[in-house]
């Protein structure tokens, strides 16, 4: 009992601060439930059900708040969780270690990028010329998104991601702020809409398997929940540059992260 209720105060911050940045924080669930005593068998089905609850009750707040481009998610989500799919069923044949260096690549620059502040990426990709540019109109503001590049590029990260496991959210962020322009906080509710969708499909397919802990993965779902409506509400009034700062902060941690394990 009091393990799990630690358990519970730790998944509390961390589903605060990460609900913030339209996050589930699985990145960091999985790890601190195997360091708990889990195994790793357990600990991806109980991270999935935190995800989900703190994704579920991010979105709540941001919906309700009108920051959710429905639109943009169903356009850019699926080619990654096709290719993330993909990636998964043919990560046996490709090295990890290739893989991780890769991928701790594109996020040092995205991380680099969303901290550079006078860097106008999204104008320079919506200049470059094709017939596919969707002109997005949202509430009060508009964005450009390349069609042929975002799409490839979400394809193209959800295939290294699904072969090492990364959540797809850390990537799909900043391709939406860096190359559409999507304002922050707009980006940060439909980032939540599509990390929620990934982690419900993930937690289905374990459910099916019976490989789920169900009254631990709840109780601590409590806390997660709590924390997404906190974290929520607090990105709701946080300046938008902070926002992009933070983000990049986190992102420039995974990838040292991933680095890291390569030195192992």
């Amino acid at each position: 009992m009091g393990q799990l209720l630690i358990l519970a105060l730790v998944f509390f911050v961390i589903s605060t601060v990460f609900s913030m940045l339209g996050l589930g924080g699985g990145i960091l669930y999985v790890p601190i439930l195997l360091f708990a005593g889990f195994t790793i068998k357990q600990a991806p089905a109980i991270s999935l059900i935190l995800i989900v609850a703190t994704s579920a009750a991010a979105l709540s707040t941001y919906w309700r708040n009108q920051k959710v481009d429905w639109k943009l998610a169903l356009v850019i989500d699926p080619p990654t969780d096709v290719m993330a799919f993909v990636g998964g069923y043919f990560s046996a044949w490709v090295p990890e270690r290739l893989l991780q260096a890769l991928l701790a690549g594109v996020l040092t620059v995205a991380g680099i990028l969303m901290l550079t502040q006078r860097l106008d990426l999204a104008g320079r990709v919506a200049a470059i010329r094709t017939r596919l540019r969707w002109h997005r109109q949202f509430r009060d503001v508009q964005y450009t998104v390349h069609l042929p590049l975002v799409l490839t590029a979400t394809a193209l990260i959800g295939l290294l991601s699904g072969m090492i496991g990364i959540t797809g959210g850390i990537i799909k962020l900043p391709i939406m702020v860096l190359l559409c322009g999507v304002p922050m906080d707009i980006a940060v509710a439909t980032s939540t809409v599509m990390v929620a969708v990934t982690a419900g499909s993930g937690l289905i397919g374990h459910a099916l398997h019976g490989a789920v802990q169900w009254r631990t993965g709840l109780t601590l779902a409590l806390a997660a929940l709590a924390g997404g409506l906190l974290g929520s509400h607090i990105s709701i009034s946080t300046d938008k540059r902070r926002l992009k700062r933070g983000f990049g902060v986190v992102v420039l941690l995974v990838a040292v992260r991933l680095l890291l394990q390569l030195r192992s």
